[in-house]
């Protein structure tokens, strides 16, 4: 009985800390069976942590969905903490290029454990930040961010190939990432801001105005 109130206890409170936690990237480290490796597979590769293969593939759906609702076409890629690709989903009209883009963008926010917005914001600060990360093979375009689940980093995710023609203020390839992880893993912290988008808009004004 003891050992059995004990389980109870741990297992309320493990759900308290869920409910309380603002965005997946809060918790205390222990990732659910559901999104991660686990039984023969993780048992093979001595891993019990990285994203598993439904999870990879529930993400890529959900980001087509958003896509496909929008009436535009992306590339998904899915890669867990050790950079090796878990999933690569591209809709009719994506090629070569975007594919490794869009790996690029998974692996730049597995290494840097952060947006690859940041590095973005960064460019637009100082240009030669897209020269300087490449010699670390990271890119400065936005749309990868981290996997992370209660806390846990398990992989990355990269979003591309979306025309610049077909984003606007509601969709967009960093944006359709963080609504797939949203649907698919829960709350995500809000979306840095975009340099790029601020000074164009700041350019236009100056124009307007002259």
């Amino acid at each position: 009985m003891k050992i059995q109130t004990i389980l109870m206890c741990a297992a309320a409170a493990l759900m308290l800390s869920g409910a309380q936690a603002a965005t997946t990237y809060d918790g205390n480290g222990q990732v659910p069976e559901q999104f991660r490796l686990s039984g023969k597979a993780a048992a093979k590769l001595h891993d019990y942590l990285s994203i598993n293969a439904d999870t990879a593939e529930k993400l890529a759906k959900a980001c087509e969905a958003i896509a496909r609702k929008n009436n535009s076409q992306v590339v998904v890629v899915v890669v867990d903490p050790q950079g090796l690709m878990v999933h690569m989903h591209r809709m009719d009209g994506e090629g070569w290029i975007q594919i490794k883009a869009t790996e690029q963008k998974a692996l730049t926010a597995l290494r840097t454990r952060a947006p690859s917005r940041v590095l973005n914001n960064r460019n637009i600060e100082d240009p030669f930040t897209t020269a300087n990360m490449k010699g670390y093979d990271l890119t400065t375009q936005e749309g990868g961010l981290p996997i992370i689940v209660n806390g846990q980093l398990i992989g990355a995710i990269g979003v591309g190939g979306i025309p610049p023609v077909e984003r606007n203020a509601t969709y967009g390839e960093e944006m359709c990432a963080r609504d797939a992880l949203e649907q698919v893993i829960g709350p995500q912290p809000a979306l840095l801001p975009d340099l790029a988008a601020q000074r164009r808009a700041e350019q236009q004004q100056k124009q307007s105005r002259n």
